[in-house]
């Protein structure tokens, strides 16, 4: 096949016409890097290096627009990226270039992770750790941010705000006290806090849970 023509699709793309008809469609930065001109020879092999290598350029594109918005996880860009139809061998080797490369860092995932959702959400170590989980990262890599981002004083008192929030909520139910205390320790469980840790929260908000 010889290229008989090139046209510029527009600012970032090009279009290859062969001399079989065939056309290829090319990104910019793939066309510039192979300085292909007007009466190149393509075999077919070369043609399908091109068709690859625009596809990764465009799967490297979407991803970098995903982790230029926020923090990924490798597992969670791969998911995304798949999503959008893109060659499953192609996504691996991109998410697997760009951690290479430190762009995607799972263990920084998770500590911005943990550190968002407990700042902003009050989220206790067991919500942290299934949502993590969730988004492809490695439990020695969870472990190791709870186990440094976690001091059981400060989950407790995480707790005890989150707590007494819901609690200025359902004090105006007129509900009584048993049932205050049943409902404020089924919300901090959902929240991720232990039963050992919600009935500490709430002993400190002195409202005692009796286990009989």
């Amino acid at each position: 096949m010889v290229i008989t023509a090139i046209n510029k699709k527009d600012d970032n793309n090009f279009i290859i016409h062969l001399d079989n008809g065939d056309k290829l469609y090319l990104s910019l930065e793939v066309f510039m890097k192979n300085g292909l001109r007007k009466g190149d020879e393509i075999s077919e092999d070369r043609f399908a290096f091109f068709v690859r290598e625009n596809q990764k350029y465009f799967v490297r594109l979407s991803a970098l627009r995903f982790i230029a918005n926020r923090l990924h996880s490798s597992r969670e860009l791969n998911t995304k990226l798949l999503k959008k139809k893109y060659d499953k061998e192609i996504v691996a080797e991109i998410v697997a270039d760009l951690s290479s490369k430190g762009l995607i860092n799972d263990f920084d995932f998770a500590l911005a992770y943990a550190g968002e959702n407990v700042r902003n959400k009050q989220w206790g170590k067991n919500k942290i750790k299934a949502g993590l989980f969730q988004k492809g990262v490695a439990s020695q890599i969870i472990d190791k941010v709870l186990e440094g981002f976690f001091a059981e004083d400060d989950e407790l008192d995480n707790a005890v705000r989150l707590a007494q929030k819901k609690k200025n909520i359902l004090v105006k139910r007129n509900m009584d006290e048993q049932k205050l205390k049943q409902k404020l320790i089924t919300f901090l469980i959902s929240r991720g806090y232990s039963y050992e840790l919600a009935k500490n929260a709430l002993y400190k908000m002195s409202l005692p849970v009796d286990d009989e």
